[in-house]
């Protein structure tokens, strides 16, 4: 019989030659390691349209927050010591700040009422001049030194402590006063709106 002169008559591959597998089964390990950084990159890239939108979102909550502000940001200048009557006498001064709402803001608008009184050369005490009670605005009587609301004739002292029986739930919101503003002549004042009708204060939003 004769021999087959074809080197690959046998059926097996050289050596040096390429099985099939090499070339129909897994991805080498760089391919592998290329195509999974390759996905990761595209991810990383992809989050910062999503972190410009969120910044775009809550921008105006950002900002809202950052007009409450912190330490001296949060006082309202409201008047002069000088401005104040120096037999005690109160007097209401509107509060006017910044208006932040949702997502709009206006500069310098009234956002509350205060009363003043001049009890000594260097100390002013401040009552909020909303009453606890239902939230009407407070006024002073000259004539019996007290305060009255004229919505369910809730009564309270010039220093703020309710007349009893009193529809009011409490006493009017005393405000504090910056001691180191005041030595310096300024009434500036840390401003805080309360929800009437409740026993105890609970600062609104």
């Amino acid at each position: 019989m004769a021999k087959s002169l074809n080197p690959h008559a046998s059926g097996k591959p050289k050596a040096d030659e390429p099985t099939a597998q090499g070339h129909g089964g897994e991805p080498p390990r760089r391919n592998l390691l290329v195509a999974t950084l390759a996905a990761a990159i595209g991810g990383f890239v992809g989050l910062f349209p999503v972190g410009a939108g969120m910044a775009l979102f809550l921008n105006p909550l950002l900002k809202k927050k950052a007009a409450a502000g912190e330490g001296d940001d949060k006082l309202k200048r409201v008047a002069t010591i000088e401005s104040l009557p120096a037999d005690g006498t109160p007097i209401q001064v509107p509060v006017i700040a910044d208006k932040i709402d949702a997502w709009t803001g206006e500069p310098n608008q009234p956002v509350g009422a205060v009363f003043l009184r001049r009890t000594s050369d260097n100390k002013v005490e401040c009552l909020n001049a909303i009453c606890p009670h239902a939230g009407c605005m407070v006024s002073y009587s000259a004539d019996r030194k007290l305060f009255q609301c004229p919505c369910h004739t809730s009564s309270f002292e010039l220093d703020g402590k309710r007349i009893l029986p009193s529809p009011s739930p409490r006493d009017m919101d005393g405000l504090v006063v910056d001691e180191t503003k005041l030595a310096s002549g300024e009434v500036w004042i840390d401003f805080v709106n309360y929800y009437p009708g409740k026993e105890h204060q609970e600062p609104k939003a």
